[in-house]
C-alpha cells in the first residue's frame, strides 16, 4: 500500500511539474507572439506618432511594463528642421553628448534605483526599475529604448538582453526610415536656389495655419511681395548675379525673422511669408523690416538702383473663417498688384474678408 501511495504521489508531482512546463511553454510562446507583434508595429511605423501609439503602446501592454520611451538623437536625426520635433508622450529627443555619457559600453544597463540614472533619463517618477538599451546605427548611437517598471525586482542581475537589444535593432530601422521618408518629403517642399519654402510649401503651410485660425482663432498675416527693379540686377549684372540676389534674399529674411514665420518663393522674384499676428500695425513693421533687408543687400551688390518691395497681405483675425486657400491667395495678389498700380514700394492690406 505504500509502495502504490509513493507512485501516486509521484505521478501527482511528475504531473504538477509537466502542467508547470507546459504553462511556461504557452505564457513563452503568447510572449514571443508578442514580441513579433511589437517588431512588426516598429517596421510597419510610417511617422513618430505612429511609434508612440502602436509598438510603444503594445510593448506596455502585452508585457506589463509601466513605462516605455523611445529616446532619439536630435543631433543626428533633427526632426526639428521637418518641424516633427514636439511634445509626444513617449518620445523624447537628446543631445548626442546625452548618450555618450549614459553608455559608456555598447549594453544595455539594468538598475532598481536612481544613483547611476542621469536626470535625462528620470522620465518615470514611480520608476523602481528600468532596462534601457542603446539603438545603433553604423557603430554611431542614434537613440536608446528606455524601460520603467514600478517593481524594483522587474529587471535584476541576470535578465537576458537578447530581446531588448534585437527590439532595438528594430527601433534603429523604424526611426531611420521614418526620417528618410521626412526628408525626402521636406525636399518635395523646398525651393532649390533660396531653401526657402516652395508653392508645395505654401500650400501645406497656409493650410496649417488656417486650420488653427478656424478652431483656435489664432490670427495671422499672408503676405505676398515682388521685387522692384529686380530686371535691372539681370540685364546689367546677368542671371547668375541675379540668382545670387534671390539667393541671399531667402537667406537674409530667414535670419531676421523669426523661426514660427513661412517664409517662401512663389516663383520668379515673387516671395510669401505666413506670420502669426498680434494687430493690424504689425504689416508696417514687416514690411520695413524686408525693405531694410533689401536695402543691404542692394548696398552690399553695388547696385546703382536700390531694390525694394511691393506687397498684397490678408490679415485673418476674427472674421468670417469659410474663406479657402485660393481666395486666401488670390486676395493677397489682388493687393500685391494694387501696390504695384498705385504706389511701387508700398504694401496693401485686406482684413477679415472685406474690411481693407
Amino acid at each position: 500500500m505504500s509502495r502504490l501511495n509513493t507512485i501516486l504521489k509521484e505521478n501527482s508531482e511528475l504531473k504538477n511539474e509537466l502542467e508547470g512546463i507546459l504553462g511556461l511553454i504557452k505564457e513563452n510562446e503568447i510572449k514571443h507572439r508578442g514580441f513579433k507583434v511589437v517588431e512588426y508595429a516598429f517596421l510597419m511605423s510610417r511617422k513618430l506618432e505612429d511609434i508612440e501609439e502602436r509598438p510603444l503602446s503594445y510593448l506596455e501592454d502585452i508585457f506589463s511594463l509601466d513605462k516605455v520611451f523611445l529616446c532619439i538623437n536630435k543631433d543626428v536625426f533633427n526632426f526639428e528642421s521637418f518641424g516633427a520635433e514636439k511634445d509626444y508622450s513617449r518620445i523624447k529627443f537628446c543631445d548626442t553628448s546625452v548618450f555618450k555619457y549614459f553608455f559608456l559600453k555598447k549594453k544595455p544597463y539594468i538598475g532598481n534605483n536612481k544613483v547611476n540614472l542621469i536626470s535625462e533619463f528620470d522620465l518615470y517618477p514611480e520608476m523602481g526599475s528600468y532596462l534601457i538599451s542603446p539603438i545603433f546605427e553604423n557603430e554611431k548611437l542614434v537613440g536608446s529604448l528606455n524601460i520603467y517598471c514600478k517593481s524594483p525586482e522587474r529587471f535584476a542581475e541576470g535578465v537576458s538582453f537578447d530581446f531588448i537589444k534585437e527590439l532595438s535593432f528594430k527601433a534603429g530601422i523604424a526611426i531611420r526610415k521614418i526620417y528618410d521618408s521626412e526628408f525626402i518629403r521636406m525636399k518635395s517642399k523646398i525651393d532649390d536656389l533660396t531653401g526657402c519654402f516652395n508653392k508645395n510649401g505654401l500650400y501645406e503651410h497656409l493650410e496649417i495655419f488656417l486650420n488653427r485660425h478656424r478652431r483656435y482663432e489664432q490670427p495671422f498675416y499672408f503676405i505676398m511681395f515682388d521685387l522692384d527693379n529686380f530686371k535691372i540686377v539681370n540685364d546689367t549684372l546677368g542671371h547668375l548675379v541675379g540668382d545670387e540676389f534671390l539667393r541671399r534674399v531667402g537667406k537674409s529674411l530667414k535670419e531676421r525673422f523669426r523661426k514660427s514665420d513661412v517664409i517662401g518663393r512663389f516663383g520668379g522674384d515673387e516671395f510669401y511669408m505666413l506670420i502669426p499676428n498680434k494687430g493690424a500695425d504689425e504689416i508696417k513693421i514687416i514690411h520695413n523690416k524686408i525693405n531694410k533687408t533689401l536695402e543691404d543687400l542692394s548696398d552690399e551688390f553695388d547696385l546703382e538702383k536700390e531694390v525694394t518691395s511691393s506687397g498684397g497681405a490678408v490679415l485673418l483675425d476674427k472674421g468670417d473663417k469659410t474663406m479657402d486657400i485660393v481666395e486666401i491667395i488670390k486676395l493677397a495678389d489682388d493687393m500685391l498688384y494694387k501696390s504695384k498700380r498705385e504706389d511701387k514700394g508700398s504694401v496693401n492690406l485686406f482684413v477679415n474678408y472685406g474690411k481693407s
